[in-house]
């Protein structure tokens, strides 16, 4: 379908917002005139134009009118509540067998996809697992580490694995404390989560990490409005990432050719945290001071 893109002269209060926004150059605009489309061909269907377009004088076949909504701003949080929201998030493990409620489950996978990609790229696709997808995940995370560590920390190789992957022969006590836990039927490396969203892009995309752990940022903060619990998939991504493609599309239903960037585990908690600590400081942290500008130095 060929795109159309029409401003309404009469509309239009030749502001030239939509000239200056347009991160493609499909419209120009001489000082004091309606803007021109001049190269529609060249439009990623950002939407920047559209929505800022305080007359809605533009008409664009990928954004009907219906889809496009006047902003809330009294529903917008506020820079403290915000900072309280994202100071308050911890990956509470206490995740209990209570289902997700289906409304917060939908608003997390909608907030990953309204998060930004490269050139508006849109390359991201999440996939969520629930019952025997996530054990066949955790199964098969735990039969990774088990055969790695059955190598590793063999007779012959135990004193080079001490010396030369130090971190790998400390993890082994929790590797094993983990693999009691599996037998007994609990799902450790799951964290008994009762959905995973997995978090891929397409393989030789040169920005999938960055794009899909955005969309994680976003799907995480609406996971923690919702009182849902979230946890990062650190150990189930490594096992995943020294596997065969084609084996970790299948156990994830990720689409073809699709690359795994992120993985979150989501369930209900057994309880909320009622405070939240300062976190100590990174020695690289730098602090901001604000000068007023007409201040100088003493």
């Amino acid at each position: 379908m060929r795109r159309e893109i029409i401003i309404n002269a009469d509309a239009c209060k030749r502001c030239g917002r939509c000239a200056r926004v347009c991160p493609s150059a499909v419209y120009t605009q001489e000082k004091g005139e309606v803007p021109v489309v001049r190269k529609a061909r060249n439009c990623i269907q950002c939407g920047h134009c559209v929505d800022v377009c305080e007359a809605s004088a533009i008409r664009h076949s990928d954004f009907p009118a219906e889809h496009i909504h006047r902003i809330k701003k009294e529903s917008i949080p506020s820079p403290e509540s915000l900072m309280e929201l994202m100071k308050s998030r911890r990956s509470n493990r206490t995740i209990t067998p209570a289902p997700i409620p289906i409304e917060s489950l939908s608003d997390i996978i909608e907030a990953a996809y309204t998060a930004p990609t490269a050139e508006n790229s849109r390359k991201v696709v999440v996939t969520v697992l629930l019952g025997e997808d996530i054990q066949a995940v955790e199964d098969t995370t735990m039969k990774f580490f088990l055969r790695l560590a059955g190598i590793l920390m063999s007779p012959v190789l135990r004193p080079l694995t001490k010396l030369f992957l130090r971190d790998l022969y400390n993890e082994a006590a929790e590797l094993y404390r983990f693999e009691r836990k599996w037998r007994e039927g609990k799902r450790p490396c799951t964290c008994n989560g009762t959905a995973l969203l997995a978090f891929c892009a397409p393989k030789g995309y040169d920005f999938g990490w960055q794009d899909c752990n955005l969309a994680y940022q976003n799907a995480s903060l609406m996971a923690e409005a919702h009182g849902v619990s979230q946890i990062y998939m650190g150990l189930v991504q490594m096992a995943f990432k020294n596997m065969g493609r084609k084996k970790t599309e299948r156990l994830l239903h990720l689409p073809k050719n699709h690359k795994l960037y992120a993985l979150m585990a989501l369930g209900m908690p057994a309880f909320y945290y009622p405070n939240y600590s300062d976190k100590p400081k990174n020695p690289y942290q730098h602090e901001f001071f604000q000068t007023s500008p007409d201040s100088s130095d003493q």
